[in-house]
């Protein structure tokens, strides 16, 4: 259930500086953030229309075999299936798109644990994926319009939100947490009647 888009993602010079580890600065790194963040919603939600993308990442990688490679790993297998089709022989500005199957499935396995704690002895060549950074509130937000574009992937959509998760009410309150002795003597009942 996971398509590589091998060499998608158009990286900028600013982008290929910070991957060699030369010299830059905030200017550059901002423009080449918000260059592969515009990317990501970009083809997230292209992808999306296909079926529901459960993980979607960018390589940072400078090696030719994985310079701008872009890895979507679907829920369903029937997701990834129609998205090989409907990629096929499609540009992506003036890229050809030519997605394959991958066995890569568990993304935190395959990414460089030095790159995402540090930084990584062996730089941009390193044969594990140095995956570009896109903050966890893009994600979401591409997430949330995801489920708003296509309410059959929603998940636990036929069943009611449970109770306690509902949003009390104007004038309800919620009940107070019980103080310290009263948990213990509750805790201590509970153990009784055990």
């Amino acid at each position: 259930s996971t398509l590589l888009l091998p060499h998608l993602y158009p990286n900028l010079a600013e982008a290929m500086s910070i991957a060699n580890d030369e010299e830059w600065d905030d200017d550059m790194y901002s423009k080449a953030q918000d260059h592969v963040e515009y990317f990501y919603e970009d083809i997230f939600q292209e992808l999306a229309t296909y079926g529901e993308v459960e993980d979607l990442v960018v390589l940072d990688n400078v090696s030719d075999h994985m310079i701008g490679n872009v890895y979507c790993k679907y829920f369903k297998e029937e997701a990834a299936e129609n998205a090989m089709k409907g990629l096929a022989h499609r540009f992506y500005g003036a890229r050809l798109l030519q997605p394959e199957y991958t066995p890569v499935t568990d993304f935190r396995e395959a990414r460089c644990r030095a790159f995402h704690e540090t930084r990584c002895a062996r730089g941009g060549l390193c044969n594990f994926m140095h995956v570009k950074h896109i903050p966890r509130a893009v994600k979401r937000r591409l997430v949330r319009e995801m489920y708003d574009a296509h309410p059959e992937y929603a998940p636990f959509r036929d069943r009611e939100r449970s109770p306690r998760r509902e949003k009390p009410e104007a004038g309800d309150e919620k009940p107070k947490r019980p103080s310290t002795p009263e948990r213990k003597a509750m805790i201590a009942q509970w153990t009784k009647d055990l």
